[in-house]
C-alpha cells in the first residue's frame, strides 16, 4: 500500500470549490474587466453565514481583512462540514451494514 497512489478525496471538493470562488470573486473587485465577478462575493458570504457573521462586523472599517477572513475561515469551514458530512455517511453505511439481527432469530 506505501507505494499506491492516494484517490481524491470528495472532502477537499467543497473547500476548494469555495476557495476558488472567492479568489475569482475578488479579482472581480481588483480587475475593472471583472467586475461583474465582485457581486459573486456577496453569495458566497451568504452561504457561510455562521463564519461571516465576523466578516460582516469587519468590512465596515478592514474590508481587506474581512475578505482575508471569508477566504480562510470560509474555507475551513466548508471543510468541517464536508467532514461532518462523511462522518455521518460511514456510520449510516456501517449502521445498513450492521447485522439486522443480531439475537440469531
Amino acid at each position: 500500500m506505501l507505494g499506491a497512489p492516494k484517490r481524491f478525496r470528495w472532502v477537499y471538493a467543497l473547500p476548494f470549490i469555495h476557495f476558488c470562488a472567492y479568489l475569482l470573486s475578488l479579482s472581480g473587485v481588483v480587475v475593472p474587466a471583472f467586475q461583474s465577478l465582485a457581486v459573486a462575493g456577496g453569495f458566497i458570504m451568504l452561504a457561510d453565514l455562521p463564519i461571516s457573521i465576523v466578516a460582516y462586523a469587519l468590512a465596515w472599517k478592514y474590508s481587506s481583512l474581512a475578505a482575508l477572513w471569508i477566504l480562510i475561515a470560509g474555507t475551513m469551514w466548508w471543510y468541517l462540514l464536508s467532514r461532518g458530512a462523511e462522518l455521518l455517511l460511514r456510520r449510516f453505511k456501517a449502521r445498513r451494514e450492521a447485522p439486522l439481527n443480531k439475537l440469531g432469530y
